[in-house]
């Protein structure tokens, strides 16, 4: 009996013991972490469109690019707040704000207030949207000898050669049988038309066009179906005689300085000569980019 007795008292200084220590020496409180992402989004009203910010949290800045508007003096923002944080400054989270200067926005993270610096700018140029783009074949233009013209504009081009399955073998061939070659496309708005871009599908070879050039129709109304060509501006000339094939990626280009940019809605692409070395003038390209100046 003496033995139990011990042994009980025993254990009962242990739990006395644990249940001190735990009193006394332990916090089991749980640890308040600041909010990593305290903005979950910053949209600006761009003319018609609705354009979301890039936020930086580990910079702390908020970038808007605002292709619609002429001024940046009032611009109207909606901001997201992370739900456990909270936004100190502005007090409103719909706001109309002047973004001539950099803006700042202070949200506390649960620890401490941080502040955000919003920023917005209006480029220069922007590329036109792809899916505005559409054929417009005149009397004079060239058969289609292989593929869709479609796949001009559908947003796919090889970045290197014989990287057919990045456009998924699809290409746009036309030729006639004397003569340059040519094909006709809408862009689908009127635009001061600062850089343009053929894609091509072979690489300086075969039906790759070497010399070849890009007119525009500067009238107001649409062009006449007959093609006449006293009717169109020659706007630039393409010449890959000189190519190499580390220049393949980056398509052929044409460039227009602001002071001469003509206001465009239709393009035409004219071939003289292609690298089959038979005066054939048939061409291939497997897509074509448009950018206009943002005036």
């Amino acid at each position: 009996m003496k033995k139990i007795i011990i042994l009980s008292g025993a254990i009962l200084c242990t739990l006395l013991n644990l249940t001190s220590c735990h009193e006394d020496g332990l916090d089991d409180s749980i640890p308040l972490n600041p909010v990593m992402t305290p903005i979950k989004s910053v949209t600006a009203q761009d003319g018609d469109e609705t354009v979301a910010a890039v936020i930086t949290d580990k910079n702390k800045t908020i970038e808007l690019s605002l292709k619609n508007l002429t001024s940046l003096s009032n611009v109207d923002i909606h901001l997201s707040i992370s739900k456990r944080a909270k936004l100190v400054s502005p007090a409103d989270s719909i706001l109309t704000v002047d973004l001539t200067q950099p803006y700042e926005i202070v949200v506390n993270n649960l620890i401490k207030d941080v502040t955000y610096t919003l920023t917005a700018s209006i480029p220069e140029f922007v590329q036109i949207d792809n899916t505005k783009h559409k054929a417009y074949l005149l009397s004079n233009d060239s058969r289609a000898l292989e593929g869709d013209i479609n796949k001009l504009w559908d947003g796919k081009r090889m970045s290197k050669p014989e990287a057919y399955d990045e456009v998924n073998y699809g290409n746009y061939l036309c030729g006639t049988d004397d003569g340059p070659s040519s094909f006709t496309f809408d862009i689908g708005e009127s635009i001061h038309l600062y850089r343009f871009r053929a894609s091509l599908y072979w690489a300086y070879t075969n039906v790759c066009p070497k010399r070849y050039e890009l007119w525009g129709y500067l009238g107001e109304s649409e062009p006449s179906k007959s093609g006449d060509w006293s009717e169109w501006t020659k706007l630039g000339d393409i010449d890959n005689s000189e190519s190499l094939l580390a220049d393949f990626g980056e398509g052929d280009n044409i460039y227009i300085e602001k002071e001469n940019s003509p206001k465009v809605r239709y393009l035409r692409l004219r071939c003289l000569e292609n690298y089959r070395g038979d005066n054939s003038s048939s061409f291939s390209l497997c897509e074509v980019t448009v950018w206009a100046y943002n005036m």
